[in-house]
């Protein structure tokens, strides 16, 4: 089963929720980045809603008032809303306007969804979007009414939503399995590396900051380049090369980007793609991307909340990259440097500062192959005894 609405030339009325008493600015960015999620759909924003509430009503979410009034608009197609609807406020908000109700977690699958190319990544999305359904199931009539073409029929006193929570819970332990066979073969193949003395640096970041871009200047691999959000959902590696004359700085030294990171990154789409992230968790080092030009704090927060979730080690050596450093004024990039000492500051684009974090990605790497090469010695030693 695989998503197949879309959303192009629609026309939305995006909803928020904004507390009348401080902290408003979060509840903000998320809903301009909510903004521009649909518009990376292809969605039409005709209209918007702030509302100022202690907290959501339990049964519209955004008042049977302010409902009422977007079923008598015409020009509206699609009402989404910046927040995880309950499944009876899908319900209620469909009946009163009439409309196609989603939620945040919603539109984030589908542009995963759009972004899949590999085997995996269309799995890790399509399992994603069953848990959600699954979560929603009761709020999702129209939608699995279309399910259709399932094998096995009705037990004797089965309703049809029990029928079709029966068959999720099938497709979704036959795409577990399948997804636990490309793990291993994952592992292998670090395993393999590892033995022969490789080590990864793992590019990590927001959608959209660049990622792709740096592992191209570093590696000189052939990656798509996009100016859209989670243009990668697929890991995706590369080997350091010399950045003036093409040639390996290093054969061992490896360069992996994998899935981007948005706040409020639903749950559902980390654990279905926790088998790709753990390219992240197994890496030897991190490389912190941020976009200079945009809310690099919130960035970096939303980068250590996502990476405490799977588990990451927090003694892992890392690099703090600012990134599209020749879109702001000196001024910016001095101020990130009194917060951030030891971070690089670079144009991945105009291939700007790739020296420096070059130099320190071969820095690093000696010092967990010196580190690496005196365990070694201790087992063997151990193991002499």
């Amino acid at each position: 089963m695989e998503i197949q609405e879309k959303y192009e030339g629609k026309k939305f009325c995006v909803a928020t929720i904004i507390p009348k008493i401080k902290p408003r600015a979060e509840k903000i960015e998320s809903f301009e980045e909510f903004k521009e999620l649909i518009k990376n759909l292809g969605g039409e924003i005709v209209e918007e809603i702030i509302q100022k509430r202690d907290r959501p009503d339990p049964r519209f979410f955004i008042g049977r008032g302010k409902a009422e009034e977007i079923a008598q608009k015409n020009n509206i197609d699609v009402l989404a809303i910046d927040d995880i609807l309950k499944p009876n406020q899908i319900v209620n908000l469909r009946e009163i306007t009439k409309k196609e109700v989603i939620d945040r977690e919603y539109i984030i699958i589908k542009i995963f969804a759009e972004r899949a190319t590999t085997r995996e990544g269309k799995l890790q999305v399509e399992l994603a979007e069953l848990k959600y359904r699954l979560a929603k199931l009761i709020g999702m009539g129209k939608e699995m009414s279309q399910l259709g073409g399932m094998p096995g029929t009705r037990g004797p006193g089965e309703t049809k939503t029990e029928e079709l929570r029966r068959h999720i819970f099938a497709r979704i332990r036959a795409i577990e399995k399948e997804l636990e066979e490309i793990k291993k073969t994952r592992k292998i193949h670090r395993e393999r590396r590892k033995k022969q003395g490789f080590l990864t640096f793992s590019l990590v970041g927001y959608t959209n900051v660049g990622k792709s871009t740096i592992l191209r200047a570093l590696s000189g691999e052939d990656v798509q380049i996009k100016n859209q959000l989670f243009t990668t959902l697929e890991t995706r590696v590369g080997t350091l090369k010399d950045l003036t004359n093409g040639e390996y700085s290093n054969k061992k030294i490896l360069i992996s980007d994998t899935v981007g990171f948005i706040r409020n990154l639903p749950h559902s789409l980390i654990s279905a793609f926790r088998s790709t992230l753990e390219e992240i968790v197994f890496s030897d080092a991190l490389i912190f991307v941020l976009d200079i030009s945009q809310d690099y704090e919130k960035q970096f927060s939303t980068i250590r909340s996502v990476l405490e979730e799977i588990l990451v080690d927090e003694q892992k050596p890392r690099i703090i990259v600012f990134n599209k450093i020749d879109l702001v004024s000196k001024e910016r990039i001095i101020q990130a440097q009194q917060k951030f000492q030891d971070a690089v500051f670079i144009s991945a684009l105009k291939k700007t500062g790739l020296e420096e974090l070059k130099e320190k990605i071969i820095k690093i790497s000696e010092r967990i192959w010196k580190q690496n090469q005196m365990e070694k010695t201790e087992e063997m030693s151990k193991s002499a005894i």
